[in-house]
This record gives C-alpha cells, structure tokens and sequence, in this order.
C-alpha cells in the first residue's frame, strides 16, 4: 500500500510513522506537513505543504496523485499550547477542507481521521455511556466546536464518496510520556483545580494504545466512527492522583476566579467552558471498536498516568 499522512509532527504521526515503517504491507509513506521528517525511516518522503494556504489542495492532489496515493491519514490537529485558537480554526476546519477537496480529486480507497470522545459533552443528562450514533452536542469553546465542524465535513465527503471507506476514531484523552494535549499540560503542573463536590468518571488511553488503533484502521476492511477508549473508568480524582499530581477542589465561583488567574499567568487548567467535563461523566461504548477494529487496549491506565510523573 502507498500511505499519505499529514501532520506527521503531532503526537498521533510520531505514534504511527514507525507502525507503517514496520508494516511489510506498505511499500511507501508520503508525509504532507510544514515539520521536517523525522531520520531513520527509508519507506517515508516529505512534501512540505501548508494546509492553511490557499490553494494548498491543488498540491496535495497533485502529489498524492503522482504517488497512487491509496490511504490517507489525516492527522494535522492543533494540540499544542503554542497554538492559538484562530490558527487552529484555520488549520482544523480549513485545513481539512483543503484535504478533503484534493482527497475527492484523488479517489482514495481509505481516508483516516482522528477525533475524541470529548465531542459528545458532559451533561447531567447525558447516558451511562455515549455511542457511536449518539449526536456530537460539544461544548461551548472553540477548539471543541471546530473538531465537531471537521466531523461534520468527514461525514459530508464519505457521503458523496461511497467508493472511500471513511473511518473517523475517537479518541477518549491521551495520555502518555511524550503526549503534549490539553489534559497532559493540565495534569503535569501538579495541582488540578476540581469542582468540590464532583468526581465524574474519566477515560483515558496511553498513546501507544492510540497509535496502534490508528494502525489497526489502515485495512480492518471496517468504516464509520469508532469509540477508541482504555481499558476500565476511573474519577478523575484518582486520575489526578495516578498521574502525581493533586486535586484542589473548589467552589464553583472560587475556580472561576483561580482559573481566570492561572490562564493570566500562562499555566494550564480547564478553560471555564469545559467545566462540565469536571462535573459529570462522559463515558464512551468502545464495543463497536472491539467488534469491528479488533482493538482492545493494552496499556493500563495507572501505567500510562504513571508516566506523566
């Protein structure tokens, strides 16, 4: 198979580029990114291709073209604390339409994407536990209604694109000794403002775990989204706790204020929107995962927490 991947400098490329080096079924791996190529991988070319540009998708046509691109994995998502939420917007919602476009000139067989359980929302309400066929409600901040967008966007272009089976991962927060997410920086400053008298049960999966899913996806022959969680639930107390760092429960006013303080200071937290995510559980069903993608996880949670340490 000849492989395409963009955004090969995020934590899911760094994951899976040595996956697919590995994989004798693979013959080429063509990276799409503004980051140099890592060394050491003889089956991997770069083109550098800004997918923020205008036009950018004339270009990866064209190349993806003239390497008989089959699959590709669409990877480039703005985690990192550097990124601003205007450059993620353009990059997320505008860059995927760039990849889409120039996928449909292509005609893919597969098209890989990545996304997280997170989309689904935290709420009262909410079930046990959030299928696949459960609508995305989000949340009301940015990042979280752009990945929601981008969703959107995937499922428009599998439906006037039956030929490509389409399959969109959601990933419950990843965690691991590299991975550098929003959660990560939250549990690595070593005191988590929590919300006094809530502890909702959380799922995580290491980042091993994630890549290999994505691997999985490569020819598991399946299509559709996929719940992609770690092994068990914990509260997220014991999640904090795990990790090494501590919980400081709050009034929900007082950490209001603490996180208006913590966001002046540049230190990671929870931004005011996602407080719900403290309050109630949004567990995900990774049955169809199991079934379909033949993915269980490996890595226990305390294992993977423990490395953040």
């Amino acid at each position: 198979m000849r492989v395409g991947v963009t955004g090969i400098a995020s934590d899911l490329g760094r994951g899976l580029l040595p996956l697919l080096e590995a994989d004798p079924r693979v013959s080429q791996v063509v990276a799409f990114d503004v980051a140099d190529a890592p060394e050491g991988l003889r089956k991997l070319s770069l083109v550098k291709v800004d997918l923020t540009r205008p036009g950018s998708e004339e270009e990866l046509s064209r190349t993806m073209q003239d390497a008989a691109i089959e699959v590709l994995f669409h990877l480039a998502f703005a985690n990192s604390k550097v990124h601003g939420a205007a450059f993620a917007h353009e990059l997320e919602v505008i860059g995927s339409m760039h990849v889409l476009a120039a996928a449909q000139a292509t005609g893919l067989s597969r098209l890989i994407v990545p996304s997280w359980t997170a989309l689904y929302g935290a709420r009262k309400s909410g079930p046990a536990s959030y299928t696949e066929d459960q609508p995305l409600l989000g949340a009301g901040v940015r990042f979280v209604t752009d990945r929601v967008e981008v969703e959107r966007q995937v499922e428009s272009y599998g439906q006037r694109n039956p030929q490509t089976h389409v399959v969109v991962l959601r990933f419950a927060p990843i965690v691991g000794p590299t991975a550098d997410n929003p959660i990560t920086r939250l549990l690595r400053t070593r005191f988590v403002p929590t919300v006094l008298g809530f502890d909702p049960l959380w799922q995580v999966i290491d980042e091993r775990d994630a890549a290999r899913a994505l691997h999985l996806a490569l020819s598991c022959g399946c299509q559709g989204a996929f719940n992609v969680v770690g092994e068990g639930s914990l509260p997220f107390s014991v999640l904090v706790r795990l990790s090494g760092a501590k919980a400081l429960p709050m009034p929900a006013p007082m950490l209001r204020s603490t996180i208006a303080l913590l966001e002046a200071t540049g230190v990671a937290s929870v931004p005011v929107p996602l407080l719900d995510y403290l309050r109630y559980s949004w567990l995900a069903d990774g049955t169809r995962a199991a079934k379909e993608l033949r993915f269980t996880a490996r890595i226990p949670a305390a294992a993977t927490l423990s490395s953040l340490q």
